[in-house]
């Protein structure tokens, strides 16, 4: 048996069975060798830019005798796989902005696939503003934790109606602003704390684009409050049958 972290192992829940999938940014291609060695999909590639992690990940899956369903290539982002040549892409442990620019650099290619999951390490927010605009739909935010940190994995697939998304959808996401279970809830609480700091450094500056600024942080914050009292209120009402 093959076994993953509960970030990898989330991701791999998401992938299309019995479909061929990319692994972007593969390090030891762990990814791909869980999901061809337990036969969820028939076929894989993991990619990897530098030497080091290309190395490892070769050394991988010849371990594993996987080298007949798993292809390891060297190269950038998307570059290593053919346009339409696999269904599920996984991009994952990079940087939001970095994801967006593997994107950004040939949107007709990147459009050729099925499915994408992305898990952002950092600036999510410059991840979801692309796909907004791109006209991508985000289908699912998947929020978890891993060594008592927040994983988000954001689901989405290529469109052509680009969205409005607001700041703070954008900043937080769409779905986890649902705070429909105890995680989301976790993660907002995580950011009022965040604003709270950020608006009380702010509001007593004399400058008038600090003070801008400060008011901007209130109403996310007046948001989040409401976001979270009106789901605790529901809640309180369905648990006590009215």
């Amino acid at each position: 048996m093959y076994y993953l972290s509960p970030r990898l192992q989330a991701i791999a829940e998401l992938v299309t069975v019995g479909e061929s999938m990319a692994d972007i940014g593969s390090d030891h291609a762990q990814l791909p060798i869980y999901l061809a060695g337990n036969g969820i999909v028939p076929r894989a590639v993991a990619s990897e830019l530098g030497d080091g992690p290309y190395e490892r990940s070769l050394d991988a899956v010849r371990s594993r005798n996987l080298q007949g369903i798993i292809e390891v290539r060297q190269g950038d982002g998307l570059q290593t796989i053919g346009a339409g040549e696999v269904t599920t892409v996984v991009m994952a442990g990079l940087g939001g902005d970095s994801i967006a620019a593997i994107l950004a650099h040939d949107w007709s290619k990147a459009g050729s696939y099925g499915k994408y999951i992305f898990q952002p390490m950092s600036r999510s927010s410059a991840l979801r503003k692309t796909l907004a605009d791109r006209g991508w739909p985000i289908i699912e935010e998947k929020l978890l934790l891993d060594n008592n940190r927040f994983v988000l994995i954001i689901v989405s697939q290529p469109g052509n109606n680009p969205y409005w998304l607001d700041s703070l959808a954008i900043e937080i996401g769409p779905e986890i602003l649902k705070a429909d279970n105890k995680l989301k809830k976790e993660y907002l609480f995580k950011y009022v704390g965040k604003y709270t700091k950020i608006y009380e450094s702010l509001q007593n500056s004399p400058q008038q684009a600090k003070q801008l600024l400060a008011n901007s942080y209130r109403d996310k914050l007046e948001r989040l409050e409401l976001i979270l009292n009106a789901r605790n209120a529901r809640n309180t009402s369905q648990s006590s049958g009215h």
